[in-house]
C-alpha cells in the first residue's frame, strides 16, 4: 500500500514522554502510528477505528529517507479490517526533521 501525505499532524511534543501519535493526512484520508511510553506496542490506524493494527514496538520495521517512510509490520497481535503488513508513505520533505524525531520517540521500548 502507498499513501500520499500532504500533512503530518503530530502530538504534542511535550507529551512525548507519554503519548507519541502521527498522522499523515490527505484530504479526509489518515494513516495514524500511535504508541503510549508505558505499553510496548505501536497502533496503526486507517482511515477509521475498525481499519486498525497493533505491534509491539519490536516488530515495527521502518526506513525514513527525506521524503518517505517504508514500514513493515511483523507478528500482528491485534488486528481489525487492515490487514497491510508492507506499506510507504509518501510526505512533504520539509517534515523530515520532527519527522525523525517522532519515529525514534514512538518505537522506544520501555525496559
Amino acid at each position: 500500500m502507498t499513501f500520499d501525505c500532504e500533512k503530518i499532524v503530530y502530538s504534542l511534543e511535550d507529551n512525548w514522554d507519554e503519548l507519541v501519535s502521527i498522522t499523515f493526512v490527505n484530504g479526509k484520508h489518515y494513516l495514524n502510528l500511535c504508541s503510549l511510553a508505558y505499553e510496548d506496542e505501536i497502533r496503526v490506524e486507517l482511515n477509521d477505528q475498525l481499519n486498525y493494527l497493533s505491534v509491539l514496538k519490536s516488530d515495527f520495521k521502518f526506513e525514513l529517507s527525506e521524503k518517505s517512510l517504508r514500514v513493515t509490520l511483523e507478528n500482528p497481535m491485534n488486528q481489525g479490517k487492515f490487514s497491510e503488513l508492507d506499506f510507504i508513505v509518501y510526505f512533504p520533505d520539509i517534515e523530515f526533521e520532527k519527522l525523525t524525531r517522532a519515529i525514534h520517540v514512538l518505537i522506544a521500548v520501555t525496559l
